[in-house]
């Protein structure tokens, strides 16, 4: 019962944390509707201005990672065994089964051709 009470008022204590939030939104929101359109769009050009400042700067400021591969050594010239194995393969790649639908669609498209065995 004492973990349903911390449940719901933990809920009740997100709700009204979502409810604060919408409301200064709101307000914001207001406040930036009334302002002069002229102030308004100078005022978000200088918000995406620095943003996209940050995100420009953020490529110089982070450290590139580090790639670490080992070379992969051709077929032909590593060994010549392993180009003999896959040249005699027929195929390596995966083939999917014959759907059981697509057999009865095909049978009933080709109904009048008579099955040749």
């Amino acid at each position: 019962m004492n973990t349903e009470n911390k449940h719901s008022k933990n809920l009740v204590t997100r709700i009204n944390e979502a409810i604060r939030f919408n409301e200064w939104i709101n307000r914001l929101d207001q406040k930036d509707q009334k302002l002069d359109p002229a102030k308004r769009k100078k005022k978000w050009t200088i918000i995406l201005g620095a943003s996209f400042l940050l995100y420009l700067i953020s490529f110089f400021v982070f450290p590139k990672p580090a790639i670490t591969y080992e070379p992969i050594q051709p077929v032909s010239e590593g060994n010549p065994d392993i180009a003999n194995t896959l040249k005699r393969k027929k195929s390596l790649s995966f083939e999917m089964p014959v759907d059981s639908f697509e057999t009865i669609l095909k049978q009933e498209i080709h109904e009048s051709i008579p099955e040749k065995k």
